[in-house]
């Protein structure tokens, strides 16, 4: 009877010994932080990360630069965190910075970027909207371009549900526009037939291949910009596509915030009329609430 019991309590030992032993294993091929791939869905969760423009002198104020964008969202009972992302040294107030001049490349930025989106989100798991203004608009799509090309020093995978753009010159901006920018690196990257704008492709880059997640994309421009045209500033290839012809300049795409504006959506492959439309931070904001913008 006790010899009985014996040889059954040694079989449950091992029994437990073979269960944790299965679990450690489990521990030790999914990583604490490991987790998978979130779905699409609308509403005002989604951390948004404001992501700013180039800056003449090379330096930013990332609260000052986007005070009415996140004011207007927060009014609007936005409820995931309001961040912003900088790179330049020189930066100040801003939710996350990295290092970095005029001079450094935009496929060096977007890799700082993606990095800083991976880490932080895609490897908990976590899905984030961005907002990007001007030059902003490239370094996110190069982040994502190259990304899913799986270029060196890039992330594996990256959680970006949408991406809204504000006055990113697309296309690149103007010879003369070029000329006044003057000849920092950055400058260079966005004149229009550069080597970096034909690397990019044609189309904005969203997929599902090697576990991304497909990217939501809506283009905004005015008429009015004044820094870049109405063409760059939409691309002709975002699922959705805004512009405006309401006398609101480069900056005022991400401080107009309430007041109806002339302007005008694409539909598919047709535009829609000039008549009144929300403000373009409304646009904005509306963009990464909903799949699709209306």
């Amino acid at each position: 009877m006790q010899r009985t019991q014996q040889r059954t309590q040694r079989r449950f030992t091992l029994l437990l010994a073979a269960a944790l032993s299965a679990v450690l294993t489990m521990l030790a091929v999914a990583p604490a932080g490991a987790a998978g791939k979130p779905s699409r869905s609308n509403g005002s969760g989604n951390r948004v990360i404001f992501v700013h423009g180039h800056a003449p002198f090379g330096k930013h104020d990332c609260t000052k630069t986007f005070s009415a964008s996140r004011k207007h969202f927060a009014n609007k009972k936005w409820k995931g965190n309001l961040l912003t992302f900088g790179y330049y040294s020189g930066n100040t107030k801003c939710s996350a910075n990295v290092t970095g001049s005029r001079d450094t490349a935009i496929k060096d930025v977007a890799k700082k970027f993606a990095n800083y989106v991976a880490k932080n989100y895609t490897a908990k798991g976590i899905k984030v909207d961005v907002v990007a203004h001007s030059m902003g608009g490239l370094v996110v799509r190069a982040a994502l371009h190259y990304t899913h090309q799986r270029a060196a020093g890039f992330p594996a995978k990256l959680y970006i549900e949408d991406v809204v753009t504000l006055g990113t010159p697309h296309a690149g901006i103007t010879t003369s526009r070029a000329v006044l920018c003057g000849k920092a690196r950055q400058c260079t990257d966005m004149k229009a037939g550069s080597s970096f704008l034909k690397a990019l492709g044609s189309k904005m880059p969203s997929t599902t291949r090697n576990g991304n997640m497909s990217t939501d994309w809506t283009t905004v421009s005015s008429y009015d910009d004044g820094t870049v045209t109405e063409s760059s500033g939409i691309a002709g290839t975002a699922n959705h596509e805004a512009q405006y012809k309401a006398g609101i300049n480069h900056g005022e795409l991400i401080t107009t915030t309430t007041g109806s504006h002339n302007g005008r959506i694409k539909y598919s492959t047709k535009w829609s009329s000039f008549h009144k439309r929300v403000s373009p931070v409304e646009q904005a904001r509306l963009a990464v609430y909903w799949h699709a913008t209306t």
